[in-house]
């Protein structure tokens, strides 16, 4: 019931939103828009995207183990972002933890919890972006919304951090595990393994140095993703400073956590309108770049994934499965 509620109120927030992102705006408008746009730079994004994907790929390999290869990696994120792309209640994570246990014969809460652990850098390197981007950007040119929603990721990321730095501790996760279980809940026992899991890949990639290199790599991946943004606001021939691209992709990839339709409709759209236009770009030009940007990569990323999933028989019966808490032999 609790997920039927979840999905409901995602597609209610993605329709609403995306009324918010059209309204005022004219068709005629963006056409306008698009017919500048400049062939030479137009498919030029996807570069950029590639790249982005595949240093993920190669980040979560290294989460998972030495055992696993990039191009096991790099399958099963695709397929991940299919999933995401065209089902709602944010399946792929699962979807991709799935396919990385079925392919290296691991446990699926295992394989789920490299999963967690990676989105765990993901956004660290989200962090690092918003971060640098503010030494550029006037805080007096933000919205006060803008600052107070900034502050409160930043706090909730550091809270984060200072859990994962705890848990890697072998004995506080240890003492954690053993409070949860002796409160007779299903969904504690659950969460006990799992926390354990993630134990053991903490205290596997425990040194310093690899977790700086696992952040570099989330950060030089997100660069990579707001590359592509820029070159797609100047294959419009629209005017927004280079400095200004990595602040509104990290925003818009923070906030996109909100709950929505699959392929993130309405919401994406409502997200690059709203902060493009705080710096001065029109409605009907930050409506035609959200529109080309998430074509460039929900159209790549759906078609690759859908030829991946049907190359290993992938089955959404048993992702849902996995979803309610019933693992597979």
């Amino acid at each position: 019931m609790k997920k039927h509620i979840y999905i409901v109120l995602g597609f209610a927030i993605s329709i609403i939103l995306l009324y918010f992102a059209l309204k005022g705006v004219h068709f005629s408008e963006i056409w306008s828009t698009l017919r500048k746009t400049s062939l030479a730079l137009a498919f030029t994004p996807l570069i950029f995207i590639a790249l982005a994907i595949s240093i993920c790929s190669l980040r979560w390999s290294r989460v998972a183990g030495t055992t696993v290869r990039f191009r096991e990696a790099f399958v099963a994120l695709l397929i991940g972002m299919f999933v995401n792309n065209v089902l709602p209640a944010r399946l792929g994570e699962v979807a991709r933890g799935y396919v990385l246990s079925r392919k290296k014969k691991l446990s699926f809460t295992y394989s789920l919890s490299t999963v967690f652990l990676d989105r765990f850098f993901d956004l660290t390197g989200l962090l690092l972006i918003v971060l640098i981007a503010l030494m550029f950007i006037p805080r007096a040119s933000l919205p006060p919304v803008v600052s107070k929603g900034i502050y409160f990721v930043i706090g909730v990321l550091l809270i984060c951090i200072i859990f994962i730095i705890l848990l890697s501790r072998e004995s506080f996760a240890n003492r954690l595990s053993k409070k949860f279980l002796t409160i007779e809940r299903p969904i504690l026992s659950g969460l006990t393994r799992r926390l354990l899991e993630v134990q053991e890949n903490l205290k596997r990639i425990g040194s310093p140095m690899t977790i700086v290199f696992f952040v570099v790599m989330s950060f030089c991946s997100w660069f990579s993703m707001s590359v592509a943004l820029y070159l797609v606001i100047r294959a419009l021939h629209i005017s927004v400073p280079f400095t200004c691209v990595p602040f509104v992709c990290a925003l818009l990839n923070l906030a996109i956590s909100i709950p929505s339709s699959p392929g993130y409709v309405g919401l994406y759209q409502f997200l690059i309108v709203y902060l493009l236009s705080i710096f001065g770009v029109s409605r009907s030009e930050g409506l035609t770049v959200s529109i080309l940007y998430h074509a460039s990569w929900y159209v790549p990323y759906t078609i690759v994934g859908f030829a991946f999933s049907l190359r290993e028989h992938l089955k959404i019966k048993d992702i849902r499965k996995l979803e309610a808490g019933n693992e597979l032999p």
